[in-house]
Order: C-alpha cells, then structure tokens, then sequence
C-alpha cells in the first residue's frame, strides 16, 4: 500500500526523468548533442544552442507571453491560427521530453534531434562529395538542437505516460513556431534563422511559402507583429538540408506503431524500452 502511494505521489516529470536517465540511448544521445553544442566554435551561438538545451522555453520577453489574448487574435486575423491559443507557461526539460507520435517516451527529443543531426550531415557529405558543396556543420548541430526543442514545453508529460498532441499554428506544429521565435528573440543570424524554420519535414517541396508563413507566426508571437519586410527568398543550402533530415519519421513512426502494439501500456511500456534498449531495434529484430 505504501509502495502504491509512493508511485501515486511521483510527479509524471519525475517518472519521466527517471525513465530518461535509465535509457541507455536517450543518454547517450544527451551526450553527443551536449558534446556537439559544445564544439561550436562561435562564442555568441556556441552559448545560445546551450542555453536552448539547458532550458528549452519560450522566453518571458516573447510578446505572446505578456499578450496572449492579442496575440492569439492576431495569428487568427491572419489565418495561423484556430480555438484559443495555448501558450506553454513554463520551460521544460530537453532532456526529458518526447518528440511527438514516432518518439512518445522519455528522452524521446534527444534521441530525435541527435538523428537529425547525423541525417544532417550525411546530407552535407553527399552534397559535398557530389557538388564540392561544403555546408556549415555549427549551423546543421544548430538547427537539429533548435527546431524541436520548445516540444519540452508544449508537451509536458502527463500521469498516464501520454505527452501530446499539441495545437498548430500557420499548419506546424506550435513548438515549431515558438522555436523560431525564440530563435528570433536570440538574434540569431538570419541564414540560421531560414535554416530552423526549413527544419521539417516538406517545409520546401513546394517553395519558400510555407516557411515564410511561418516566420510571420512566429514574428507576431515575439514582437507582437508580422515582419515589416518581405519574407527572403534565398533560404541556405543548410536550409534544404535540414527540411529532409526528418524523413526517417516514416521509420520512427512504423518502428514506435508496432512497438506500441506489443509492449503494455503507460509507464510499464517504458520499462520495456528500457530492457529492449530502442524501438527500432526490437522492430528490426522481429522483422528477420
């Protein structure tokens, strides 16, 4: 009885970093995005992509937190937005969070955003190797840290070992719009700006309009208001990269499907995770 009321009394973020500390590959994908941030030669970018890792969040400055009510008529005068803005009270931890349908467990955003990164640069390989194209590796470690790390704010774990769905504004997903409004409010360079906001999966299969749709959203949720001058048209080479470096979702989320499908439900399902070491993995094996 006492053992039961313990369990009840653990807050569903504790169970979630207890769970995150104890997956062998969520710590280890921890480590090399700690690592990587940390090769960043740049001084001013190198502490930026840091301080999204050690605190993912929209920051108190950001116009939507001091104006919710006015910033949520303003995304839905213009079409971004629809229901009532739900904007995230509080940081989260990067650490513990999970990255959507195709990584629903602790430390899941780690694990998705150190794949990203590798994606990435396998992406700049063949480019370069292909084209004699050489793309900025601190601008892909950037990116693939940034676009999914506000996802530790909006999809907080609940008691029942669920941590989504979150809203959408402007068609993406809302971490991704605050994402590039916190990029915003760091004074990131706007090359790496463009880089972020191209960071999903199609962002540019039909052109520069679905980012720029973004980057609007995104400006009204910072300054209040939509950008004075015209969206730019010449996203980086960095940029198109990155909107392909999530296409192993297709995998992630097939692998998590059956996954889930075999496995008990809420926290115990971690506790497999755990013994079965990824997703992934146990799916492969089952499939040989």
């Amino acid at each position: 009885m006492l053992a039961l009321l313990l369990l009840v009394a653990v807050s569903p973020a504790d169970r979630a970093k207890d769970v995150a500390a104890r997956l062998t590959i969520a710590r280890d994908a921890m480590r090399e995005i700690h690592r990587s941030a940390a090769a960043i030669s740049d001084p001013a970018l190198r502490s930026a992509v840091e301080a999204i890792v050690m605190a993912p969040w929209l920051p108190p400055e950001a116009y939507a937190v001091a104006h919710p009510a006015e910033t949520e008529r303003t995304l839905r005068a213009a079409g971004f937005l629809e229901g009532k803005l739900e904007v995230p009270a509080q940081r989260g931890s990067f650490q513990t969070a999970c990255s959507g349908a195709d990584h629903p467990y602790p430390g899941g955003l780690a694990v998705h955003s150190w794949a990203g990164l590798l994606n990435a640069r396998g992406i700049a390989e063949s480019v370069q190797r292909v084209h004699g194209v050489k793309l900025r590796d601190e601008w892909l470690v950037a990116a693939a840290v940034w676009r999914d790390a506000l996802e530790a704010a909006t999809l907080p774990w609940r008691s029942d070992a669920t941590c989504g769905p979150e809203q959408r504004i402007a068609g993406a997903p809302a971490h991704h719009i605050y994402g590039i409004a916190t990029a915003m409010l760091r004074h990131l360079p706007e090359g790496l700006l463009l880089t972020i906001a191209s960071a999903q999966p199609g962002a540019l299969d039909g052109g520069t309009k679905t980012v720029c749709d973004w980057l609007r959203a995104a400006s009204v949720v910072a300054d209040g208001k939509e950008p004075a001058a015209p969206c730019p048209a010449n996203v980086p080479v960095e940029g198109y990269a990155m909107s392909i470096a999530g296409a192993d979702r297709v995998l992630t989320s097939t692998a998590w499907s059956w996954y889930a499908a075999h496995t008990p439900g809420g926290w115990e399902r971690f506790e497999a995770l755990i013994q079965d070491g990824s997703d992934v993995a146990a799916w492969a094996r089952a499939r040989r």
